[in-house]
């Protein structure tokens, strides 16, 4: 489960911060709204739209997992 929009963590350790994107979900007919993370040094290779990746990098001590291929917020 995501974190809250609300209630990302503060990225400042890693020198980054958070926009939020949203990301057409057809399967609930819904257009969620989800934390894209931006860390110095780190392009991520797919926007979360057209992202196919499954796996993700755990940062902040094991608190937050990002996906490898957008940044999306995987936690």
């Amino acid at each position: 489960m995501s974190y809250q929009i609300n209630e990302l963590p503060d990225l400042s350790p890693l020198g980054g911060h958070w926009t939020l994107t949203t990301s057409p979900d057809d399967a609930y007919d819904d257009v969620p709204e989800y934390g894209l993370a931006h860390l110095p040094g780190v392009e991520w290779p797919y926007q979360p739209a057209d992202c196919t990746v499954t796996e993700g990098t755990w940062h902040l001590n094991g608190t937050l997992l990002l996906c490898d291929g957008c940044g999306v917020d995987g936690t």
